[in-house]
């Protein structure tokens, strides 16, 4: 399921992420992922229960990250092995995925805007504040010059978003995400999905 440059959402359950000790421990231990790994991480969330983490892998098996994730760290309660991947086609899911990751946290009610959401990469690309994200590879989806781009994810944000860009995201289990082509040629079973 994991190849050069691949586009995953991980929906990792394994931590309880309810104190701010344990949510600056899991910023931590993305940052030192990232690079461990070589990965991209375009977008992210950190909720009560889960985080949902936009990854781009130079080529790691996620599954082997997320596995040891946690080791030696003070996530006391973490339980490795409690995440859900979503092969995503780039071109065709990658901003709808970050507007995903960075809408949950309004949708769950813990902020009325995402950039007001601490524990979101979304200020990061409305307000301009400092982080761990990788905002370029979602913002070369849109035309024009950097500030164009984020004028224009910042629109496509706040647009209403038909089901099919949400609840492919949204369900809690493995899968793989594009066209025919992208499908066929990456699902672990042969099957098609879209």
């Amino acid at each position: 399921m994991f190849y050069q440059n691949a586009h995953c959402l991980v929906t990792d359950t394994g931590a309880a992420l309810k104190s701010e000790a344990s949510l600056l421990e899991y910023l931590r231990l993305l940052e030192k992922a990232k690079l461990e790994f070589g990965l991209k991480l375009p977008a992210y969330a950190l909720l009560p229960g889960r985080a949902l983490l936009y990854f781009v892998t130079p080529g790691a098996d996620l599954h082997s990250v997320m596995g040891g994730f946690a080791k030696g760290s003070a996530l006391a309660d973490y339980r490795a092995g409690s995440c859900k991947y979503k092969l995503i086609q780039p071109d065709k899911y990658s901003a709808h995925l970050a507007r995903y990751i960075h809408m949950e946290p309004v949708r769950e009610q813990l902020s009325a805007r995402p950039e007001g959401y601490r524990w979101s990469s979304a200020a990061q690309y409305i307000g301009g504040v400092e982080g761990p994200a990788d905002k370029d590879l979602v913002l070369s989806a849109f035309p024009g010059e950097p500030e164009a781009a984020l004028a224009a994810y910042s629109s496509f944000l706040v647009e209403p978003v038909p089901g099919k860009f949400w609840r492919p995201f949204a369900k809690n289990r493995d899968a793989v995400l594009g066209d025919r082509e992208f499908t066929a040629s990456h699902s672990p079973h042969g099957q098609e999905q879209d």
